[in-house]
């Protein structure tokens, strides 16, 4: 971690140098930190011109008024530096523009939808409109064409089996009411029966 004292760092040449040594020791950027994961902190400090360099190492110790939260300990670790800044040349609005200018080779496209999580794996959205699968018809394997038939073939076999029952129960109730049977000697009795009415 980088910790600037003074009042200096946001105008003219201190300015210039933060971002020197920024850029210089650049990490990675993060929103937050934890107090475990901090190992090493620089610390540079103005005082009346001057600019000390120093860095430390971070050692927790437990916090002497009870606090559950542990207090850092700072041991000089170096390298430490003193330093002046004596002479400065700046290059003009224009020149300091375009040289901040980077190739349009160099700048990477945002890719929409697309990142990396914590193990470094690429993870990806896709859209897609909704699709109507309702109106498609699959191809049918030989299977389901073999089921299909046997399918008709048992519904054509149950209308006969239902048809010749009800064929079997009107036989039985014309015979119970009539006395003889349909079929053998139906059209002689009938023939009887309507002589003996005339």
């Amino acid at each position: 971690m980088f910790l600037f004292v003074g009042d200096k760092w946001s105008t003219g040449a201190h300015k210039k140098l933060q971002n020197l040594l920024l850029d210089w020791f650049r990490g990675d950027p993060v929103d937050a930190l934890a107090l475990k994961g901090l190992d090493h902190v620089i610390m540079v400090t103005e005082i009346e011109e001057k600019v000390y360099f120093r860095t430390y190492y971070v050692k927790l110790k437990k916090n002497p008024n009870g606090g559950s939260t542990p207090v850092p300990l700072l041991t000089s670790a170096g390298p430490d530096m003193d330093l002046a800044i004596r002479r400065t040349q700046f290059a003009t609005p224009d020149m300091w523009k375009a040289s901040l200018k980077q190739p349009q080779q160099l700048i990477k496209k945002k890719i929409k939808n697309k990142s990396t999580n914590m193990f470094g794996e690429t993870v990806a959205k896709i859209h897609l409109d909704k699709q109507d699968i309702g109106g498609h018809a699959g191809k049918r394997t030989k299977t389901l064409r073999i089921a299909e038939a046997n399918e008709k073939r048992e519904e054509a076999e149950a209308l006969e089996e239902e048809l010749q029952r009800e064929k079997e129960e009107e036989k039985k109730e014309f015979k119970e009411k009539w006395g003889y049977d349909m079929e053998e000697g139906g059209e002689e009795q009938g023939a009887r029966t309507k002589r003996r009415k005339r």
